[in-house]
């Protein structure tokens, strides 16, 4: 009797080790669960609206980016710092962060691609990516600019904040060559400024163009119900944003505006609506106008407009939508930075005949070395441009900003 209980005591030990081991390999085999990672911004509710500020986020990036320079032995020179603050996309409140810009000296033997690597997991780590890379200017000089900033998803819509831009020259001034595979150039090359009129109206057009993840200009009406989006999206994706600014066309009746600016407008009240249009839309860099023929035609009328936006350090475009146009004349005059509009893509709005006018654009950049063209926010323009993009790189044609031609 003895021996049976200690027969007992046996297995119920060993039931007591398998029963231990199988809790053990089922919580050892039970995949642990991955930290969730916190939100990178913060929010802060106001009168107008919730507001998300990237701010701190971008900080940690300012910070990887000087390290990583650092470490690449090629410190930042010339840093400049803004706060910048654009729209929410659907929604009432704003989306807040900081920026900077750059100037990169790098050694002649350094390639883009190693800057990129000394860059690219601090920058990680920190909440943000490399955005891309195109051509561009650095206080005149060509510079090759490096985007680094955060991409994130907001209300199932794409956010894209620039939050440092680096202008990269070598020290002997000449250019590192882009990490982007280059097109095979066919019958010459160029540049070509494609200039989008009438943002402000809706917004799937403009939504459209800046999907496109191509060097588009933004052209935004003031007051318009969909203007302060129509820039903050074209802002926060890193796109260039100009104000299209209402000016008086030969036919009067020809205006749809809530504000124009007309010839019977004395020099003061035209400053005092180019200034309130202005600051309307902040982020804008230039303007070009809106309509116009009768306006632009006029030196008084267009010494006045330029007068303001000389005095805020804009440039400037001429629409020309008439021959008699004075207004690129009298803005070169002034000293202003000044481009002019060589072709109207879509005064009809099939398809085929926009893309017919973007070869035709094709043709005057490999003639000229460089055309800037207007089109507008319109949903066959989007696609018109969208089928064209691949025969523009196939002819090797560079799409830039506007500014970038002047």
């Amino acid at each position: 009797m003895a021996k049976k209980k200690s027969n007992w005591k046996w297995i119920a030990a060993i039931l007591l080790v398998v029963i231990a081991a199988v809790i053990y390999y089922q919580m050892e085999e039970k995949p642990k669960p991955s930290p969730v990672p916190g939100p990178r911004y913060n929010v802060e509710k106001t009168g107008s609206g919730v507001v998300l500020d990237f701010t701190e986020t971008a900080t940690k990036i300012h910070a990887a980016v000087e390290k990583g320079l650092a470490n690449a032995g090629t410190p930042p020179k010339d840093i400049k710092e803004e706060k910048r603050e654009v729209a929410r996309t659907g929604v009432e409140g704003t989306i807040r962060w900081h920026a900077r810009s750059m100037l990169v000296v790098i050694p002649e033997s350094m390639s883009l691609e190693s800057v990129e690597q000394a860059l690219n997991q601090l920058v990680g780590k920190a909440g943000g990516k490399i955005i891309g890379n195109e051509p561009d200017k650095y206080n005149g000089v060509a510079a090759l600019r490096l985007d680094v900033g955060i991409k994130d998803v907001l209300n199932n819509e794409p956010l894209t904040l620039i939050t440092d831009r680096l202008y990269i020259i070598k020290d002997k001034g000449t250019l590192p060559p882009a990490t982007t595979t280059k097109p095979k150039v066919e019958g010459g090359s160029g540049k070509m400024a494609i200039v989008i009129d009438d943002c402000g109206y809706t917004i799937a057009p403009v939504a459209g163009f800046v999907d496109l993840g191509r060097p588009i200009t933004f052209a935004v009406l003031p007051y318009r119900e969909y203007s302060n989006e129509a820039a903050s999206r074209a802002l926060s994706a890193g796109h260039l944003v100009i104000l299209h600014l209402p000016l008086e066309p030969m036919d009067a009746s020809a205006s749809s505006e809530p504000t124009v600016i007309t010839t019977n407008m004395s020099d003061e009240e035209i400053r005092q609506t180019t200034s309130k249009a202005i600051a309307s839309l902040p982020g804008i860099q230039g303007i070009n106008n809106h309509q116009g023929s009768r306006a632009t035609a006029d030196r008084r009328v267009m010494k006045a407009v330029l007068s303001v936006v000389k005095s805020q350090n804009l440039f400037f475009i001429d629409s020309r939508t008439i021959g008699k146009t004075v207004a690129a004349e009298v803005s070169r005059q002034m000293g202003i930075r000044t481009g002019e509009n060589e072709l109207f893509l879509d005064n009809s709005s099939d398809v085929d005949l926009i893309k017919t006018q973007l070869r035709k654009a094709i043709d005057m950049a490999h003639k000229n070395g460089s055309v800037t063209v207007i089109g507008h926010a319109r949903p066959n323009t989007v696609i018109a441009v969208r089928e064209m993009l691949q025969e523009i790189d196939n002819a090797g044609i560079r799409l830039v900003y506007a500014n970038q031609l002047f």
